[in-house]
């Protein structure tokens, strides 16, 4: 099965967004703030950067504020916006749609949330842009210079800077994925020149309805679109196969893989900030693993010492196992490692192993069965040596 998106069954529109004399994050901005206006969207979730240099999403329902602060295709990233979705689950309500702007792996995790039962799409509109890499928040702030919008478009200009910046967090250094798999309305910029014109196509009637608002001039995809997403999609996927190879070297065999997680602190930082670890209650942090002193005493001496915390291995195991099949590869979870333990390329290689056993791609489709409910008598007929 080759990994392209699995779009539901509807009549696609899509072209060339003239960019206004303000650049294409005013255009985007103006765009979004007359949704709001015209009362087609009640609120508008998009990243922000403020002055003290967070970057996070913001829900705007006021369409000045959207003009003054929003920042489409802001290119730092400190949580994934599907965990925020998530967090305030958007329960259907009547008379209320929100758009949000999501990244491709940000698309790809509420696709997976929506699977898991943690999330209800009626009342969203899922905005998809195309991303060729974040920042870490802090590597961000010391690349600013000048004001965020001038610095957002020049990077929506500098495209031939996207497959050799060191800078990128290590799962964007990896990611195949520049473009949304599934979303109502996507916007776009690479492979074009954004300065002059984006690229907007419509995938569902709920992006239709924001497409029409558009002034979108009917074009076919541009060829130098598809040659630059063709060649950067293939540069991003050696690039992975090279790290995957670094990380059996190092990490391959039992005991290369207790020293790989060696330092790991037992914070569960990784597991608190992913945005398909979405049990409510977890079995690492419940009263199961509460131990009385007498008891670690008792435990310890079989061996006479006992590293502290215990269960650090476990715990990697065990959430691997579990989220293997949904794991979009968004790489937060290392970015929330206070010792900085490699999670993105192990996690990349771990899922990328289990989905392909499964013929499935986390996030590829909305109707594509997750693969631990779905029993198949075709599956695993070889038994491996």
């Amino acid at each position: 099965m080759e990994n392209e998106p699995k779009m539901r069954s509807v009549e696609e529109q899509k072209g060339r967004l003239p960019v206004a004399s303000g650049g294409p994050v005013a255009t985007i901005k103006e765009v979004c703030a007359q949704w709001l206006e015209q009362g087609i969207l009640s609120g508008i979730m998009m990243p922000a950067y403020s002055i003290k240099g967070v970057a996070a999403p913001v829900l705007f329902t006021d369409p000045q504020i959207v003009r003054q602060s929003g920042v489409p295709f802001l290119p730092a990233m400190g949580v994934n916006t599907a965990s925020v979705v998530d967090e305030m689950r958007f329960s259907p309500a009547p008379g209320v749609k929100v758009g949000v702007f999501l990244r491709p792996c940000e698309a790809r995790a509420v696709v997976e949330l929506v699977k898991l039962q943690q999330v209800v799409l009626d009342g969203l509109v899922l905005i998809g842009v195309d991303c060729p890499g974040t920042y870490r928040t802090a590597d961000f702030s010391e690349l600013l210079d000048g004001a965020v919008v001038d610095f957002v478009n020049r990077f929506l200009q500098d495209q031939a800077r996207y497959l050799n910046d060191e800078r990128f967090r290590t799962a964007c250094a990896m990611c195949e994925y520049p473009t949304p798999l599934v979303c109502d309305l996507h916007i776009g910029f690479l492979g074009m020149n954004p300065g002059e014109a984006l690229w907007v196509e419509s995938r569902s009637e709920k992006g239709a309805e924001l497409y029409k608002t558009m002034n979108v001039e009917p074009v076919p995809v541009p060829e130098s679109r598809q040659l630059f997403l063709k060649d950067f999609r293939a540069q991003r996927q050696s690039r992975a196969e090279e790290r995957i190879k670094e990380l059996d070297a190092k990490a391959l065999g039992p005991e290369n893989l207790v020293k790989y997680f060696a330092a790991c602190l037992n914070c569960h930082n990784c597991m608190k900030v992913c945005p398909v670890c979405y049990c409510r209650e977890c079995f690492f942090e419940s009263e199961a693993l509460e131990r009385e002193l007498d008891e670690v005493v008792r435990i310890t001496r079989h061996k006479g010492g006992m590293r502290l915390p215990q269960g650090t291995l476990l715990f990697h195991i065990t959430r691997m196992n579990h989220m293997m099949t949904s794991c979009v590869q968004c790489g937060i979870c290392e970015d929330s490692c206070p010792v900085k333990i490699g999670l993105s390329v192990l996690f990349k290689k771990v899922s990328r192993n289990a989905q392909k056993e499964f013929d499935y791609l986390s996030g590829r489709s909305l109707d594509e069965p997750l693969p631990l409910v779905t029993f198949r008598e075709d599956e695993f007929r070889t038994i491996g040596e």
